[in-house]
């Protein structure tokens, strides 16, 4: 009987053995397992973080880039605004330049279109009024001949100079417009230059 204890007590201890060699390993692998789990869990979090940085960066250099351009526009609004008030302050200034003055550019303006055959010069009633005395006589001296139309005409500033069915809109307004993108240049320039740097 003692040989059966003795061979079943060998039985249970190397069961016993065995069960804690198998829950040892099974601990072993749990870990592996764990620790595995966990640096895949650490490896996603920073792809993960990663992205989320890189997708922050792409968004703050998308706001970045809008607001520059937004702050570009309204530069560029201003300026514009500028310029335009600049070119309307100009007009004014033409319009209410002295009588001597006013009536010079009507001569050079006219003597640079003027045609053959007879030409007919139209104005507002505030020109008629102010023209000075002998600028019919110099208008007439001009290359070609060109007369003064005694009937004002609806004209802002400068005049219309007709010749039959061909007219020449020389009113200030309209000579700024022909001219309009030249003149923005010129203001601009004028208004926007760089500082010197010496």
């Amino acid at each position: 009987m003692k040989g059966l204890e003795g061979i079943l007590e060998q039985i249970q201890q190397d069961s016993q053995n065995q069960a804690e060699e198998i829950l040892a390993a099974a601990r072993r692998d749990a870990e592996a397992t764990v620790q595995a789990a966990q640096q895949e869990g650490q490896r996603q979090a920073a792809e993960i973080m990663e992205a989320a940085q890189k997708e922050a960066e792409a968004f703050r250099q998308r706001a970045e880039s809008a607001a520059l351009l937004e702050k570009r526009d309204r530069i560029l609004r201003k300026k514009q605004q500028l310029i335009q008030a600049c070119l309307r302050q100009a007009c004014s200034d033409l319009e209410q330049a002295p009588p001597e003055e006013y009536f010079a550019m009507w001569l050079q303006l006219a003597s640079q279109i003027a045609q053959p055959g007879e030409g007919v010069l139209q104005c507002n009633v505030r020109d008629l009024e102010r023209m000075p005395p002998d600028f019919p006589q110099r208008l007439e001296s001009l290359p070609g001949h060109i007369r003064v139309d005694p009937t004002p005409g609806n004209i802002e500033s400068g005049f219309l100079l007709s010749y039959g069915d061909i007219d020449s809109n020389c009113s200030f307004p309209a000579l700024f417009q022909e001219r309009l993108e030249e003149l923005r240049d010129a203001a601009g320039a004028i208004l926007f230059a760089p500082d010197d740097p010496a």
